[in-house]
């Protein structure tokens, strides 16, 4: 009997190992090429098959080795790097013109807004070049238009219209690059739901996989117990016809 036991024992921790690692490996990060940021809850690769956890609004995309995030509002952008630690995710527009996500992203749909505090600007389209200080938005103008940014409290000049009035992080600034300040979003999750979800799961996936492991283990403890016993009845019966056999 106690050997029994001691195999029940084993059975049940040599499961109990198998399902930390699974349980851990469902939670590693993956990447999409070599450079890519690690993604991890709550994002997953649109598409790839991942044991990692993710939330509505936090799919991404991987094509060419490169990480995007789509927007129905923009189209993609570029994630240059997500720190989960703050909640920051740093993106890039492939079109290298940050204002013109500005002027057309909506985000009010979405789990996401800006990093940075807003200030409202409006955008307006000129017939003709306004002189200093106004800076020409050069991704947005043309040779017949010239688009700029500037406070929402100034009148409009004669010479424009106002295109649209947005809260962004800044106005155009040619000392600003767009390669280098991009766009800042973070989500609005709290660390403690966050906690909550992961640990959750965590713990559900851990927990049920415990309790299938275990009852698999009792029921071939239980099996092995009954052919035991069946096979030591067996014996002592064929034992005792021999005995009957000697004395008659």
């Amino acid at each position: 009997m106690g050997g029994f036991i001691i195999l029940f024992l084993l059975c049940v921790l040599s499961f109990q190992s198998s399902v930390l690692k699974v349980t851990h490996a469902r939670f590693q990060a993956t990447k999409c090429g070599d450079a890519g940021p690690d993604i991890h809850y709550p994002y997953k690769i649109k598409g790839q098959h991942q044991h990692t956890d993710s939330l509505p609004g936090f799919e991404l995309l991987c094509k060419d080795n490169l990480t995007t995030i789509h927007f129905p509002s923009y189209g993609d952008l570029e994630v240059k790097s997500i720190s989960y630690d703050t909640k920051n995710i740093h993106l890039l527009d492939p079109k290298k013109c940050v204002h013109h996500v500005f002027l057309n992203l909506n985000l009010s749909l979405t789990p996401f807004h800006y990093f940075y505090v807003l200030k409202n600007y409006t955008y307006l389209n000129c017939s003709t070049a306004l002189p200093p200080p106004f800076v020409e938005v050069p991704c947005l103008s043309a040779a017949s238009y010239h688009v700029y940014t500037v406070d929402s409290a100034l009148p409009v000049p004669g010479s424009c219209e106002g295109v649209k009035t947005v809260a962004i992080p800044f106005a155009y600034s040619p000392y600003l690059s767009d390669s280098i300040l991009g766009l800042r979003l973070t989500w609005d999750m709290s660390e403690t739901e966050d906690s909550k979800t992961i640990n959750h799961t965590r713990g559900s996936h851990t927990s049920r996989n415990l309790v299938i492991g275990s009852s698999m283990c009792v029921f071939v403890m239980v099996m092995l117990l009954l052919i035991s016993t069946k096979i030591r009845v067996a014996a002592r019966n064929n034992h005792q016809k021999e005995e009957q056999l000697l004395h008659s």
